[in-house]
């Protein structure tokens, strides 16, 4: 039997389109998710499509194989984003110390958060990169334990036992963030 022939520029243009239009706004929120930056996350997507384009030699169709690679290229992406920005933010918070006066000590205004959602994102940043990303893709993605494993790479087994851990992790952090609350007023 003859391998399936390479789709044509126009077809394969075609299916990009089709695969950006079924998949790029639940890309954005995850990889919003991971960075904590929705223009991040635009340019977090965008190199994964510029990298589908580069790198996929097999027809562009939308079969679960492609689809967790667009979720591996973005994690990728996004973890690797999020380690050069806090590598930066590093050299420039330095580079401000040696230099700052008493009045560029002054700490800024921070916008109103809901006090239930800015618990729950500092819990989710005390889980392991690992953890979030499962919890992102499980909570906020709907994403199956077999599509989550095929995203991370992991057996299905081994994402239900880091999403059992980590949830019970959750609950325990934000019920403990309750009780010091309590205890506070």
């Amino acid at each position: 039997m003859d391998a399936e022939p390479r789709q044509t520029g126009a077809r394969r243009r075609e299916a990009l389109d089709a695969l950006v239009a079924a998949h790029e706004s639940a890309l954005l929120r995850y990889a919003a998710r991971l960075t904590g930056n929705a223009a991040a996350a635009e340019d977090v997507v965008q190199n994964a499509f510029i990298k589908l384009i580069r790198h996929w030699r097999d027809p562009l169709d939308d079969s679960p194989g492609l689809v967790s690679w667009l979720y591996r290229v973005v994690h990728n992406e996004a973890v690797d984003l999020v380690r050069r920005e806090l590598r930066r933010q590093a050299l420039h918070t330095n580079h401000a110390r040696e230099f700052a006066t008493p009045a560029d000590t002054a700490i800024p205004p921070v916008p109103e958060i809901p006090e239930r959602a800015e618990d729950a994102a500092k819990a989710l940043a005390q889980l392991s990169e690992r953890e979030r990303m499962l919890v992102a893709l499980k909570v906020y993605e709907g994403k199956s334990y077999r599509e989550i494993a095929e995203i991370a790479g992991l057996s299905s087994g081994n994402v239900g036992f880091i999403l059992h851990h980590a949830m019970k992790k959750l609950a325990h952090i934000l019920q403990a963030g309750k009780e010091d609350g309590r205890a506070q007023t």
